[in-house]
């Protein structure tokens, strides 16, 4: 009996078991939704304050049973304006960076997202989205759980091209970014809609050509010349029916479900000079098959970096993985989303291995003998 007890006494306090999450501060739960308990996890849900007065929810985990400053990983997320506020109980990228990366793993709610205030994140700009990021970090970075010379930005789709931009000017251990690239956003949509021609199925060969020109034509319009779609169809009328069939376009209104002012700005941002600016490690990994992004883009940040610091960057290409690194027959298959594998310890090992063995050492290193940077 006193064997079953303590074996019972034992399995309660397990840190595998669900683990308390609590709230922090006074912003308060959006609709009173529960808070998001995970196994193995301590969850902290608090809120930073942005330059306009808007709290915006944070939400950071760390390993049960941890105690002092650990490393961190920032994540910079994607185009899309859900939450990140994701069911603990079920499968997904996030729930499995809280329970395997043994970090601090910070996430922070847009504007109008969640708990966050301030405006909707459909009305939201992309200028003001990547200020918040930055304040956020900065914020965050004297957060008793966090050692601030271990803090390591995870950029993953759209927040590929916004990582740098947040570590812009700020000491990072290191960057790692998936699924985006160094090229112009202009480059960035143009070959949104190249993959899309060769690899939808609703293209024969013959058509690309006429088709991709009327599309070069419309986004040098749209995302340069700062035109909604209805305008460049009024002074184009040739190019009415592009809008239409763009990715992300007509079907997820304005585009992408980010007002037209959030990519005219993204237009105009110099991801290139960014990644040429940071000061830290870089690690690229590329899904052979992404519907989006080709892997020039990936590999030209990698070229960046180690052309001005070699051997600080690394690209590592996943075969026949996709955006969001799951596992397909054909780059086709992976274009419909048809019968995907999902296989994220493929990466994610790697990815947590890097930031042990390179970010995180080269952190350590950039402390002097009385522990101060270099």
């Amino acid at each position: 009996m006193r064997a079953t007890l303590f074996l019972l006494a034992l399995f309660a306090a397990s840190p595998l078991q669900a683990q308390p999450a609590r709230i922090v501060g006074d912003l308060p739960r959006n609709e009173a939704r529960p808070l998001q308990a995970m196994a193995g996890v301590e969850t902290e849900y608090g809120s930073v304050r942005s330059s306009e007065g808007y709290r915006l929810r944070t939400i950071l985990t760390r390993p049960a049973g941890s105690t002092g400053r650990l490393p961190a990983l920032f994540l910079a997320q994607w185009v899309s304006c859900g939450s990140v506020d994701v069911a603990a109980d079920k499968p997904g990228l996030l729930q499995d960076i809280a329970r395997q990366s043994n970090m601090v793993f910070i996430r922070v709610e847009r504007a109008g997202t969640g708990d966050s205030e301030g405006p909707p994140c459909s009305g939201l700009d992309f200028d003001t989205e990547v200020r918040h990021y930055r304040e956020a970090l900065d914020r965050l970075s004297g957060h008793p759980w966090i050692d601030p010379a271990k803090l390591v930005i995870f950029g993953s789709s759209l927040g590929s091209v916004t990582a740098p931009l947040i570590a812009d000017g700020r000491k990072v251990a290191g960057v790692v970014v998936q699924g985006g690239g160094a090229v112009t956003y202009l480059e960035r949509m143009i070959n949104f809609d190249r993959l899309y021609l060769e690899r939808s199925g609703k293209y024969r060969p013959e058509q690309i050509h006429d088709e991709m020109t009327k599309r070069i034509r419309f986004h040098t319009a749209y995302l340069l010349g700062r035109k909604t779609p209805a305008q460049v169809a009024e002074e184009q009328p040739d190019l009415a029916s592009v809008w239409a069939s763009v990715r992300g376009g007509a079907e997820a209104p304005p585009h992408y479900g980010r007002p037209y002012a959030w990519h005219w700005q993204a237009a105009a941002a110099n991801f290139a000079a960014a990644w040429a600016r940071l000061r830290a490690p870089v690690l690229v990994l590329h899904g052979e098959y992404d519907q989006f992004e080709p892997r020039h883009g990936h590999e030209l940040i990698a070229r960046i970096v180690n052309r001005l610091r070699p051997g600080t960057a690394t690209f590592v290409q996943f075969p026949k993985a996709d955006h969001e690194l799951e596992y397909y027959a054909t780059a086709e298959d992976a274009y419909l989303y048809r019968n995907p594998t999902v296989r994220r310890e493929h990466f994610l090992k790697p990815m947590f291995e890097w930031i042990r063995e390179v970010a995180l050492k080269e952190a350590g290193e950039s402390q002097g003998a009385a522990g101060q940077p270099r």
